[in-house]
């Protein structure tokens, strides 16, 4: 009875893991994470056994969009709608090893389609960063670490916690970074620049110590606010509801009027 439930546990195994195996044919799908596992592991000497060795939520993420592409009839159309886009600055190390702070930006939201039989089909997409494995080294007995015939470290590496890896970075020149964003809408067919400004879907968010999703996030920018102001000026806006503009220090509001400190009153009014 043991080998039939270790059978069918192995069974079970296999089948989870193929359910992210393979190459899509109709959609793009961020397989990052996926991939940063595997390399990881690979590392060590070792390969993911399960389900469980990947974070639940990409590993999911990964499954339902293989299952779409299984399933979905291109002929019928194959729409990609974007819910909503952030930028947050992150903080990386460049070539001499000196932090550098850096827009980044990333997305999510829905592909929708049909199967050969009608049937409406959609699944969840994710775009812009993805998690990196941290492997660290557990002693079976920290009493005896060392086998005592080989020398060898008797224990497992274990995960522990991940780090945020970005990867859509956008340009300080204004033109280019609008050009960049309007190039991530006209490849998703179905998103509207309109709809995710009247419904607060553009958002700033602020930096985390581990370029995580930890800060504190929100905004009602239109599409040419989130183009046009750069990281620093979205992240004053968002969070004191005025900037100050870069090019010549002029005090705005999130509208882009000029504003002035006035005594009288102790607030920023808008100058008439």
């Amino acid at each position: 009875m043991s080998f039939e439930m270790s059978e069918l546990e192995r069974q079970t195994i296999e089948l989870e893991l193929r359910q992210i195996a393979g190459k899509p044919q109709h959609i793009e799908i961020n397989e990052r994470t996926i991939t940063a596992y595997k390399e990881e592991y690979a590392k060590k000497g070792l390969v993911p056994e399960s389900e469980k060795d990947y974070p639940q939520e990409d590993f999911h993420l990964v499954k339902k969009a293989k299952a779409f592409d299984a399933l979905v009839d291109p002929s019928q159309g194959i729409r990609k709608v974007i819910e909503s886009i952030i930028r947050q600055p992150v903080t990386i190390f460049n070539k001499q090893g000196k932090p550098e702070v850096i827009d980044a930006l990333y997305y999510n939201g829905y592909w929708y389609g049909k199967d050969k039989r009608d049937n409406d089909l959609g699944a969840p997409f994710r775009e812009g960063y993805f998690k990196k494995p941290n492997l660290s080294f557990t002693y079976r007995d920290p009493s005896n670490p060392y086998d005592p015939k080989t020398g060898e470290r008797r224990g497992t590496y274990k995960v522990v916690g991940y780090t945020f890896e970005h990867y859509i970075f956008l340009s300080e020149d204004k033109k280019q970074r609008r050009k960049q964003l309007e190039e991530i809408i006209e490849k998703a067919t179905g998103t509207s620049t309109a709809t995710l400004s009247s419904q607060n879907r553009l958002s700033y968010r602020n930096p985390s110590p581990d370029n995580g999703l930890s800060g504190t996030h929100g905004g009602s920018f239109n599409w040419d606010q989130f183009c046009d102001l750069s990281i620093e000026e979205l992240g004053e806006c968002q969070n004191k509801n005025y900037y100050s503009e870069k090019s010549s220090g002029i005090l705005k509001d999130k509208d882009g009027h000029r504003v002035e400190y006035n005594r009288s009153t102790g607030k920023l009014e808008a100058i008439k």
